[in-house]
């Protein structure tokens, strides 16, 4: 076993009991033993385990429970490309307060048979200085992958998350050196006592909105599709005619042109006068476009991953907090709506399936659902689904509030709706009303791969990242 204090740069790190709130008489106290390194603990626990880590690492103290267990993450360090996407999750402990160690060999065989389509890995594994005997099984499938591990410890449960690391498949020895330096002890208060709620109760995800803009916007929305010639309405059938769908490079696909996907963004979007986008439009790519960074070469931007969600022709579009975002589908049902363990630097988002079954987007990063919205919805193109965010890690802010929008094509679902597999969507024509713009008739921008910062998209024109796009 490990000494340590024999490790420079490492630090000692318990769960506050009031999560995120540390202060005076909070019970936190910094200490440093003669030629130990600096270690911080932080008392009042609930949760009753402590882990060590390098000390730049960030730790996400949560403010509410996920599926009846209440802890905190450990997140890499924060670089400016992961900056831009909530950062990589490391490590999740947390005390399952509702198991008993007896329910933990139905929770294995549970999760194994979720996914008969992945070969799940189950093994045995030490955890903490005194060995305790470990189940782990994985990885569950998402954004972000992990191996979940289950630990009895004097009665009580534990569920601790290890995530993937691009291109990881199990547990690495990373994984299982964090898993080693684990320590319990009694937690000295209840998670009940804490008064926290759970990630998706409705008073942490939702909010109606300002309903005089939203009102005005659906008015002149629904006024400007009137006037959209018959001939140019886009299709919700995938054999509609038209150049079809392709599949393109890496496993990818291109979506048929002539299927209806329209800009999310409203007519009173980006209104700050100092946010520097015209009222009504957004950018294509900020801070992200096709293949770039989080989108790609940091290894998160797939094409055909089975484990990991595929974004490669993923978008950024910056918003201003709490700007309407509308269901980019004309026809489709909710899959997913709120926040989850498997997708953790996507922070609230909404899952969407089209109608013919075959695409489904994906919008992250919102600061809150529409009041209403939830899993099994039916939407449309005239639906509000949520409000723009930064929503990821709390501690890990997702660079400027925007909109991460990314489709897929025939994807696999947890559980719960959220979506993992299949293949990464290029999406390259964008209905808009045009509203914000005076246009007369909604028209179709097309994406591509070209780079003009303050460019204007036009109807007829290829655009590409850096280009201002119209409602």
């Amino acid at each position: 076993m490990r000494n340590h204090h024999n490790i420079l740069g490492f630090v000692l790190l318990t769960l506050a009991a009031v999560m995120g709130v540390v202060g005076p008489g909070s019970g936190a106290e910094a200490r440093q033993a003669d030629g130990a390194p600096p270690t911080e603990k932080t008392g009042g626990e609930a949760v009753g385990a402590s882990v060590v880590h390098p000390e730049e690492w960030t730790v996400e103290r949560e403010p509410y429970t996920f599926d009846r267990t209440y802890g905190y993450t450990l997140w890499y360090p924060d670089t400016d490309e992961a900056h831009d996407h909530g950062g990589t999750p490391a490590l999740r402990v947390a005390l399952a307060y509702d198991l008993e160690p007896g329910d933990i060999e139905g929770e294995v065989r549970e999760t194994i048979s979720a996914y008969p389509d992945l070969p799940m890995k189950r093994e045995t594994v030490g955890v903490a200085e005194r060995g305790y005997g470990g189940v782990a099984v994985g990885p569950i499938p998402g954004s972000t992958p992990f191996t979940e591990v289950y630990v009895p410890v004097n009665g009580r449960v534990y569920k601790i998350n290890a995530y993937l690391k691009p291109g990881q498949e199990g547990l690495s020895a990373q994984d299982r050196d964090l898993l080693s330096g684990v320590k319990f002890e009694p937690p000295s208060r209840s998670v009940a006592s804490l008064d926290v709620p759970a990630a998706n109760a409705p008073e942490t995800l939702y909010d109606a909105g300002n309903q005089r803009l939203l009102s005005r916007e659906q008015e002149t929305r629904a006024e400007a599709l009137s006037f959209e010639p018959e001939q140019s309405r886009a299709s919700t059938d995938p054999k509609a005619a038209g150049t079809g769908e392709a599949q393109i490079s890496e496993g990818c696909w291109r979506a048929n042109s002539d299927f209806f996907v329209q800009t999310q963004h409203g007519l009173y979007a980006n209104s700050r006068s100092d946010d520097g986008i015209p009222t009504g439009r957004t950018v294509i790519g900020k801070p992200n476009y096709w293949g770039q960074y989080t989108h790609g070469n940091l290894g998160y931007g797939r094409c055909a991953s089975d484990y990991y969600t595929n974004d490669k022709f993923a978008v950024d579009y910056p918003m201003n907090r709490g700007d309407a975002l509308w269901s980019p589908f004309k026809c489709g049902r909710v899959t997913f709506a709120g926040r989850n363990e498997s997708h953790k630097n996507y922070g609230i988002f909404v899952v969407i399936k089209s109608c013919h079954n075959k695409y489904v987007s994906m919008s992250a990063h919102l600061n809150a659902l529409k009041r209403g919205i939830s899993r099994g919805d039916n939407v449309s193109n005239s639906t509000v689904i949520g409000f723009a965010g930064d929503t990821g890690d709390p501690s890990i802010p997702v660079g400027r509030v925007h909109l991460h929008q990314a489709f897929y094509r025939y994807p696999k679902y947890l559980q719960d709706g959220s979506p993992y597999g299949g293949r990464g969507l290029q999406v390259v024509r964008h209905r808009f009303v045009g509203t914000s713009v005076n246009a007369k008739s909604p028209g179709i921008y097309s994406f591509g791969w070209k780079h003009d910062d303050g460019a204007t998209c036009r109807r007829g024109i290829i655009c590409g990242k850096g280009y201002k796009i119209s409602n």
